[in-house]
């Protein structure tokens, strides 16, 4: 067995042993491929309901599945791991919840509602990540914000949102990225939404293109902004001013703070740059890594930050974003999602340089 899948283990079973389990289920799209080190066990692309699942006991370790589902998942995802067989006909799955309840000693915790099984969450479980899992995490960062600077570059005047999307979807998948989130918005539309699906909208004088994308089960979050020809003023200085307040909920997040504090110190700098009211109009993003987000950060959230925890900041002021996902390391973090091709603003905190992407001028 892995090292990073027997660590795992232990975590579960001392969540067992804490909260007088005999036994997990695991269902959830994001809890499986952590647990797996990973490993897929959906057939659909967005949905948190996985096809297959995993029985987690103090002894064993169980793939559950139907007929359909289990020679792929064993073939490709799980079997050089030698996890002992659950298995039903697909339309018979009501007897695995039977087969489950026969082997658990004592009550059975799932992390998605099943039958009378007592509801779950294991997400406090996802931290620290593993050495494995940030080296899996580094390398989608770099390629995925490779992809997003390749993109940009080649973004046309003219071009819709459509084809924008279309374009960042195929360069994803070529690397065997799956885009959780595209949003794409131009001109009016990017002061007019902080959530802009692709329209047929076309490009005229800037975008806005947003990515959350995911492999191996980890997901990265990043935005980019494009302008051709002069850059207004107004938006000049209203990327600066975000750029800076990004900079504070970076330069904040350190190990052993609680996020209310990270979260009150971007509030603050808002107002200073002269934004005050502009943080109500859209979240500020908060701890990610298997989910887009686990939480989003509040002035109430008392949770504390581990080292080696991912997060992505996403502060915004009408018509500009900064957004990039890090990992906690010691004083400072990591940002992950940085390519040296796009152009950078130093941004100093405290003592540190905080790069933040500018706006691309074409």
């Amino acid at each position: 067995m892995r090292r990073e899948i027997q660590i795992k283990w232990d975590r579960i079973r001392n969540f067992m042993e804490k909260n007088g389990f005999g036994g997990i289920l695991i269902k959830k799209v994001s809890n499986f491929a952590w647990f797996t080190g990973g490993k897929s066990n959906f057939v659909a692309l967005y949905t948190e309901n996985g096809a297959s699942s995993l029985f987690v006991t103090d002894e064993k370790i169980y793939i559950v599945s139907n007929n359909i589902e289990m020679p792929r998942i064993i073939e490709e995802e799980i079997g050089k791991e030698n996890f002992e067989k659950i298995e039903s006909m697909w339309f018979e799955e009501e007897k695995l919840v039977e087969e489950i309840k026969n082997i658990a000693k004592g009550k059975v915790g799932c992390d998605l509602p099943v039958g009378d099984f007592i509801p779950v969450k294991l997400e406090r479980l996802h931290f620290p990540l593993l050495p494995e899992e940030i080296e899996r995490y580094k390398s989608l960062g770099k390629e995925a914000s490779e992809v997003m600077t390749n993109l940009c570059m080649d973004i046309k005047e003219g071009e819709t949102e459509y084809e924008i999307a279309g374009k960042l979807s195929e360069l994803l998948w070529e690397r065997g990225i799956i885009p959780v989130v595209i949003l794409i918005a131009c001109d009016e539309r990017l002061k007019k939404f902080r959530h802009p699906l692709p329209t047929e909208k076309k490009v005229k004088k800037n975008v806005m293109v947003v990515l959350c994308a995911k492999r191996d089960g980890l997901i990265v979050s990043l935005t980019r902004i494009v302008n051709f020809g002069k850059l207004d003023s107004e938006l000049k200085k209203k990327h600066l001013a975000v750029c800076r307040i990004d900079s504070v909920f970076i330069g904040e997040t350190m190990p052993g703070r609680e996020i209310r504090d990270v979260f009150s110190s971007g509030i603050k700098a808002y107002e200073k740059e002269g934004y005050k009211e502009e943080w109500k109009l859209h979240h500020q993003g908060g701890p990610t890594g298997y989910l887009t987000r686990y939480s989003r950060g509040y002035l109430t959230d008392t949770s504390k930050i581990e080292e080696n925890q991912s997060f992505a900041w996403n502060p915004s002021i009408t018509g500009t974003k900064s957004e990039d996902t890090i990992i906690v390391k010691g004083k400072g973090c990591d940002i992950i999602t940085e390519d040296k091709r796009w152009p950078l603003i130093e941004i100093e905190y405290k003592g540190k340089r905080i790069p933040r992407p500018d706006i691309l001028i074409k």
